[in-house]
């Protein structure tokens, strides 16, 4: 179907695609209904030279969150769920560090990010055996907030675990089969995941920057216990008739799976919210739903939900009052080439075609953003006191180190230095100065610092993984 805002897209997302150093897409556009637009660019397997096609799958990240906010709005349309019942009502045992979040906090607190914890995402990243259960119930009660409960918007991935949670303790299913049977289902989804079988040729291969113009292949990180949060995985197919479900008003063929009076709270605004450093004056944030942003664009409503796990990056979008919106998977990490387009869309639909180089802009803005960030990562290198030897031989810092939040920490000493082993990553110890060291984690390096006790003996090390709050104490067992 041909449409004049389809004029020359292919040729602008090719050459976007180039700019932004995105290796493979997938673009769908729905408009009233209808995809008017469904094609793939771009490589699966840059080594091998595979062209990306629509039957590949990719990540949808944290999109995943659209999905469990209208699970728990099916429970609320079902009678088991108030959204403003708080979670102990229905998981007793949920806590979390703040007492007046633990006896207040509700399923729509959690679903729009306003429990006063911040992200702690060091916690989870790379933890392939980290139970859900677990989670919500034993460890989210060790993460340390740094606002008071309902004060502000903080993004946060564990409480969508918890809601996955609560999902399964009211209704006995689980996340991941409630979203089949009750969601999916009902849509017609027929091809998706919850986990990548690493390498598959139905996956495409995710990428992360090298630095170098290049792109360095990302393993898929198994993020079960996190599900909830962003771990589905999806064909462009899937995820234009997702798009085309919200435009639709939660109505499949014209009958509602979810009451349109309860379905029109996922995309209001309840707390203001910015995710990004850096604004433009086209775009105004209005604020976060229930697993939707809300914004406004020349001043049309725009809802949508971006995604990012490593090496692929989503977005699910769409403007109500034109009835257009689009779906973007790409296998490009930490990339905004999906915002980018959204935006180019809403420009050629309200008649300012042209005006703006919306990739350009949001390349260049998050290029200076990520500069920044690494310059603020590496500063700890510049702190080094020559000539302060550490205060014990190196085999006393080794042993086993847990927070009841965070797991545990093995710290080795072989081959005349230090080695650390957390959850599922493995990485050298090097020395700064006086008992202070530093370690490479997730393209950044982090200090380490280890205590003494009274004994004299080493008793504890802390790592800053979240720079809103303490460094996060991990005592020696």
């Amino acid at each position: 179907m041909s449409h004049p805002i389809l004029d020359g897209l292919d040729e602008t997302i090719r050459k976007a695609m180039e700019d932004m150093n995105v290796p493979g897409a997938q673009v769908a556009i729905i408009r009233n209904g209808d995809v008017i637009y469904s094609e793939a660019f771009g490589y699966a397997n840059v080594d091998e030279h595979v062209p990306l096609t629509k039957e590949h799958y990719l990540p949808i990240g944290s999109s995943s969150k659209s999905f469990t906010a209208a699970a728990a709005l099916i429970l609320a349309q079902q009678g088991k769920l108030d959204l403003d019942k708080p979670i102990r009502h229905y998981m007793p045992e949920f806590e979390l560090a703040d007492p007046v979040a633990t006896a207040q906090a509700t399923a729509r607190d959690l679903l729009c990010h306003r429990t006063g914890v911040p992200r702690h995402d060091m916690m989870w990243l790379n933890w392939d055996d980290l139970d859900r259960r677990d989670l919500a119930l034993n460890r989210v009660k060790h993460l340390q907030g740094n606002l008071p409960f309902r004060s502000g918007w903080q993004y946060q991935n564990q409480m969508y675990a918890v809601i996955g949670q609560l999902i399964e303790a009211i209704d006995g299913r689980t996340w991941e089969t409630f979203v089949e049977e009750e969601i999916l289902g009902p849509l017609g989804i027929r091809d998706y995941s919850f986990r990548i079988p690493y390498p598959h040729e139905e996956y495409a291969r995710l990428y992360t920057p090298d630095g170098e113009g290049g792109n360095k292949e990302n393993v898929p990180l198994i993020i079960d216990a996190m599900g909830p949060a962003g771990s589905l995985n999806m064909k462009i197919g899937g995820l234009a008739a997702w798009v085309a479900f919200q435009l639709n008003e939660g109505r499949i063929e014209g009958k509602p799976l979810i009451d349109a009076a309860l379905f029109k709270q996922l995309h209001k605004p309840v707390i203001p919210y910015q995710i990004l450093p850096f604004e433009f004056p086209e775009r105004v944030t209005a604020g976060y739903g229930l697993g939707w942003t809300v914004d406004f664009f020349r001043g049309h409503k725009v809802v949508d939900h971006g995604g990012n796990v490593s090496g692929g990056s989503a977005l699910i979008s769409f403007m109500p009052d034109l009835g257009l919106g689009c779906a973007v998977l790409t296998n490009a990490n930490s990339n905004l080439f999906v915002t980018a387009l959204s935006m180019e869309l809403y420009d050629r639909a309200l008649g300012h075609a042209g005006e703006r180089n919306w990739f350009i802009q949001y390349r260049d803005n998050m290029n200076g953003l990520l500069d920044a960030m690494k310059s603020r990562l590496t500063a700890i290198y510049g702190t080094k006191i020559e000539g302060r030897p550490c205060s014990h031989e190196l085999e006393e810092y080794a042993g086993e180190y847990e927070h009841p939040g965070y797991g545990g920490v093995t710290i080795t000493a072989k081959d005349g230095g230090l080695h650390m082993k957390y959850h599922n990553n493995e990485m050298k110890v090097s020395h700064l100065h006086y008992d202070i060291f530093t370690f490479e984690l997730f393209g950044g390096p982090h200090p380490l610092s280890f205590a003494t006790g009274v004994d004299g003996g080493i008793s504890s090390l802390s790592i800053p993984f979240e720079p809103s709050v303490d460094p996060i104490v991990f005592a020696r067992q």
